[in-house]
């Protein structure tokens, strides 16, 4: 049988203990959520930690209690002091939980908090790159095996990307406001062309392609960003254009989210893939003769070549239900563009 109470780290038995290991044992789910949520709000964190290791080790005994252990290393990560937050993002061992730990630990603690408990490479640099996308400058910091590779400070074009508000039950995370789309003309559709930049849009929103029920499809064509538009099957059009701000934001937003039933991805991988497409389109990953430039492009570089491409929001006239990211790109310079609508109403 297995022995609930084994782990060294753990103080001598005490009443919640006992408790614990009662409902452990009884498999007793919804008890041990309301337990969960008992030691919270009374910020016993030994207990939420106990809980988020322990009840993950009861599959021998065919109890289903990993929902519990999930919820108790979210509010670790969330609310409890850095040491135990890290410990949280150190095991990484979610399953669906409503946000990546790195970022909900990110959310409610500075790098100086966190950095000493956390472990060398790619644990430490995602919660790094999450705290740069909440405008933290680590430009200092020395990072080992980072996934994102992302400059470790904001610049004074970038948007900060932390719109997301992570609570204890859920996150609100509504669509950046932008403004108001003016109706447009509409011109006739282009013929569809191949370019890597179709991929690296569709990419924006692939979560909600993939683990929700969402659609997305993007075009390449000679002409106008609204000509772009019209080749994916509009018959109406508002348009608005986007400051490169605005742009970035848009898209990192998208990226970051989950839809409506995926897992978000995170602030810091959104702001990676906002850079990817805007650099695949702007085609500053690649030199003229096709070599690899190195990742990240330096910012003031990335910033010049996409400042050199419009950027619009676009819409049908109608009201937009669910998640969707609605955007169109035209480089004056070639004549060429692209344009991207993707949904997830669940």
């Amino acid at each position: 049988m297995t022995n609930f109470m084994s782990d060294d780290s753990m103080p001598e038995s005490t009443t919640e203990n006992q408790t614990l290991e009662g409902l452990l044992h009884a498999g007793d789910l919804d008890a041990l959520l309301r337990l969960l949520d008992d030691a919270c709000d009374n910020c016993d964190w030994v207990v939420v930690e106990r809980i988020a290791k322990l009840a993950r080790n009861t599959n021998d005994r065919g109890f289903q209690l990993w929902p519990a252990a999930d919820h108790a290393e979210h509010r670790l990560a969330l609310g409890a002091p850095a040491e135990y937050a890290a410990r949280a993002v150190a095991r990484d061992s979610t399953r669906f939980g409503i946000a990546p730990l790195a970022e909900v630990a990110a959310s409610n603690h500075t790098w100086v908090e966190l950095e000493p408990f956390l472990p060398e490479g790619l644990i430490r640099a995602t919660v790094a790159q999450e705290r740069v996308a909440r405008g933290e400058d680590l430009s200092e910091v020395a990072l080992e095996d980072d996934p994102l590779d992302m400059p470790l400070r904001l610049s004074g074009w970038e948007p900060t990307y932390d719109g997301a508000a992570i609570g204890a039950f859920a996150v609100e995370d509504p669509i950046p406001t932008i403004g108001p789309l003016l109706k447009c003309s509409l011109p006739p559709a282009g013929v569809a062309l191949p370019h890597p930049g179709i991929e690296a849009l569709r990419d924006l929103t692939r979560t909600w392609t993939v683990e929700s029920e969402g659609f997305s499809a993007a075009v390449y064509v000679r002409g106008s960003a609204a000509s772009a538009i019209a080749t994916l099957g509009q018959t109406d059009l508002r348009m608005r254009e986007l400051q490169l701000t605005e742009a970035l934001g848009q898209m990192a937003w998208a990226a970051a989210s989950g839809g409506v039933h995926g897992r978000r991805r995170g602030a810091a991988r959104g702001r990676f893939e906002a850079w990817w497409c805007a650099a695949c389109l702007a085609e500053i990953l690649n030199d003229p003769k096709g070599i690899d430039i190195q990742w990240p492009p330096e910012p003031e570089r990335f910033k010049e070549a996409v400042s050199k491409l419009v950027w619009w929001l676009w819409d049908d006239g109608n009201a937009s239900l669910g998640w969707h990211l609605q955007i169109a790109i035209e480089n004056p310079d070639t004549g060429f563009a692209w344009a991207l609508e993707a949904t997830d109403r669940g």
